[in-house]
């Protein structure tokens, strides 16, 4: 079998869905190629290990027209895209002249983002509820004439996708265990329980009210926060200060990894609105495939996985944020080490790669003994 799958990253991306699961364990099992795009170049290029490289502008035009320039394009059995609806349209064009199967990937419900983020800031509401209506339409008839469609979860789809009608395989994030077989040499801790936070720091993702739960939490701890976001917009969101919190530039993943390793409790506090209620945090498995145990929203994700002998689940709001750290703070190391534990074998049973590739070419197997979908 012979895959393309058509990422929606960057040349310098090393995301650990597609490199792991595709371009890793699903390669020891069929051929697969992974396109990325980079701004920088003119016209479309091919390295080593499965990687073909295209201009951005592909994203939205040419896009076809560039991979048979290196490639051709009824040689795949399985066209799989992810995220990119322009490049998913470009892909279903060309599907009866070359013969492959489409796929859509979707992790993230990014044209619903837009109008979240309207009814949060209270901006443009009504045009941004429309434009999102008018997306939902063409993106809804888009997928409606897919072979197959990959919902980062079944609460996603459930969500985002209620009424659609073609073979359907979640597929939440995941951890490549024998990409880090280091992971659980963690060194030894002493002094405050040290949390560790790595991500996004903006307004939808509400930290004020995290850090709002962690000022009001007791005992002995300290905070670190991996992130991008400048302190200047840290400031205006207006985060809580402390002293215990410690700020630090984002790492590469090996390096993170490392970091995380020489703390006890992870933070995958996330608001349980509909923006994230179907997704897949990926640092809560990385937290927990290291062995630390988490602070953890009521997600269908988290709950799936985790139960209160593995993690401290809180409502989102900095009360019940503050008594779940003060647990966790209060909590001997040893115990902390048995809840790590207990989710990291439930990570390592459910959520290795290795296991989920050999599920996703299943699954691509039945999709390509179903008759194609021409129209």
């Amino acid at each position: 079998m012979r895959i393309l799958l058509i990422s929606d990253q960057n040349r310098s991306s090393d995301h650990s869905a597609i490199e792991a699961l595709f371009g890793r364990h699903l390669r020891e099992r069929a051929e697969v190629d992974r396109v990325y795009f980079d701004p920088a170049l003119q016209g479309p290029e091919r390295a080593d290990g499965g990687r073909l490289f295209l201009p951005r502008r592909c994203r939205r035009l040419g896009l076809l027209a560039a991979l048979n320039h290196v490639e051709d394009m009824s040689a795949y059995d399985i066209v799989v895209v992810r995220n990119l609806f322009p490049a998913l349209r470009a892909l279903l064009a060309g599907r009866s002249r070359h013969g492959y199967r489409v796929v859509f990937w979707e992790s993230f419900p990014h044209a619903y983002r837009r109008r979240h983020e309207a009814e949060v800031t209270g901006h443009a509401k009504l045009r941004k509820a429309l434009e999102y209506r008018w997306r939902q339409y063409r993106e809804n008839r888009l997928l409606a004439a897919c072979d197959a469609y990959l919902p980062i979860t079944r609460t996603h789809a459930a969500l985002f996708h209620p009424h659609l009608e073609v073979p359907t395989h979640p597929l939440p994030m995941g951890f490549d265990f024998s990409a880090y077989p280091q992971a659980t040499n963690r060194p030894a801790r002493h002094g405050p329980i040290r949390f560790i936070y790595a991500g996004t720091i903006d307004r939808l993702r509400r930290m004020d009210i995290v850090l709002d739960g962690f000022c009001r939490a007791q005992g002995e701890f300290e905070l670190h926060l991996y992130t991008s976001t400048p302190e200047d917009r840290r400031q205006a969101l207006g985060l809580q200060d402390d002293p215990r919190f410690v700020f630090h530039a984002p790492l590469p993943r090996a390096e993170l990894m490392q970091r995380i390793a020489a703390c006890d409790v992870g933070v995958s506090l996330i608001p349980p609105e509909k923006l994230y209620l179907g997704s897949s945090p990926t640092k809560t498995l990385e937290y927990y495939a290291v062995g630390l145990p988490s602070l953890l929203s009521e997600l269908d994700e988290h709950r799936a996985l985790f139960d209160d002998e593995s993690g401290f689940f809180a409502a989102f709001d900095a009360l019940h944020i503050a008594k779940a750290v003060t647990r966790a703070a209060r909590c001997p190391r040893p115990a902390l080490e048995t809840m790590g534990q207990r989710g990291r074998q439930r990570v390592l049973e459910m959520r290795h790669y290795a296991q989920m590739s050999a599920k996703l070419m299943e699954f691509f197997l039945t999709v390509l003994r179903t008759p194609p979908r021409l129209k």
